[in-house]
């Protein structure tokens, strides 16, 4: 058919404005490139298109942490990257509506199932008030962080991977804040829901997780938050406390939980699959984002591997069944080493 015999053809393919590859663009695609408010056509790489003068502060703001970023590339060229799960806000949708009824189901059955075997002397509740329900905070300290990246990237596309990352780390702080809701109706006594909080600002064991926390939430430049929090706290936290906590509540006979921390887990899999993609990209882009990569990793690294370190406690004093700690951190030692290696990375000596 020609394009007289099909007048709406040649308009069909103008309805992309700012799509310049020769095929039909995907829904994702059409969802998340180059959608950022403030990087047009007419974007010269310098200062922000907003709604203020240039000479604002949060132009400025952008001007010197993200144009300004210590990572090589132009607006273009990170424009480029894409999910390699092309998550959509539907896709994402369908897929956290699945978790969401497993992990339902989980939380019923383990609030009637292990209701039961709970009783107030036992010390696995003591465990979860003090080295496993304080997680909440560093969650909300995780979604600040994932939340300022959906700001603060270059990148349409990767804004989007941030901001359903944050999603993700909102549904952690929610299941974790519903699990100390049932176990202060089960025990008010104890002080759930009330004490996590002093927990985590006054307890030895989480001050150096707070420490990197908060140091990352007042690192602005994008890519060198992006790296501390994607490349380096989060692999190395996600696999203590998802991974390997997971194991630990099954050695403790609270499988159903172990189970929901496995759930969690998926959506650490997909954070994982996200910063390593973006970091191959941003080499692929300009081979010398490689060192400052690398500069970034070897500068977060001492303080967020302190942070789990810290974590000894929580394996070898605080449950009934305990685990070795040290076989503990060299899995996890191993499978960062592994996540680096294959970016062509080294771990920090």
């Amino acid at each position: 058919m020609s394009d007289s015999e099909y007048p709406m053809k040649e308009q069909t393919y103008r309805t992309y404005s700012t799509w310049e590859e020769r095929r039909v663009p995907t829904t994702y695609d059409i969802a998340h490139q180059k959608t950022n408010f403030d990087i047009g056509e007419n974007y010269a790489g310098e200062v922000p298109r907003l709604a203020v003068s240039s000479d604002e502060a949060l132009p400025q703001w952008y001007k010197k942490y993200r144009e300004g970023s210590v990572i090589k590339g132009d607006i273009d060229d990170l424009e480029s990257w894409r999910d390699p799960r092309e998550m959509t806000y539907e896709k994402y949708n369908e897929l956290m509506d699945e978790r969401e009824v497993g992990i339902e189901t989980l939380y019923e059955q383990a609030e009637v199932l292990e209701r039961g075997t709970e009783r107030e002397d036992d010390p696995w509740l003591e465990f979860q008030l003090n080295g496993f329900l304080p997680l909440r905070y560093p969650a909300h300290g995780l979604q600040m962080l994932a939340s300022y990246l959906t700001m603060a990237a270059p990148s349409s596309t990767i804004s989007t991977a941030m901001c359903l990352q944050a999603t993700d780390e909102i549904r952690r702080q929610e299941r974790l804040a519903r699990r100390a809701t049932q176990l202060d109706e089960a025990f008010p006594e104890k002080g759930f829901t009330d004490s996590e909080r002093e927990i985590w600002e006054d307890d030895e064991m989480w001050q150096p997780l707070r420490k990197a926390i908060e140091q990352l939430l007042v690192e602005y430049d994008w890519a060198k938050s992006f790296i501390g929090t994607n490349l380096v706290l989060k692999p190395l936290l996600e696999e203590l406390v998802l991974a390997q906590y997971s194991t630990l509540f099954d050695k403790n006979d609270s499988d159903l939980y172990a189970q929901v921390l496995e759930n969690f887990y998926l959506d650490a899999d997909r954070h994982q699959e996200v910063a390593a993609s973006v970091t191959e990209h941003l080499i692929e882009i300009e081979p010398e984002n490689r060192e400052i990569i690398q500069a970034t990793v070897d500068e977060w690294y001492p303080v967020c591997h302190e942070s789990i370190e810290a974590f000894e406690p929580a394996f070898e004093s605080m449950p009934p069944v305990t685990m070795d700690f040290d076989e503990v951190l060299g899995t996890i030692d191993d499978k960062y080493a592994t996540l680096l290696t294959d970016l062509g990375l080294e771990v920090p000596s």
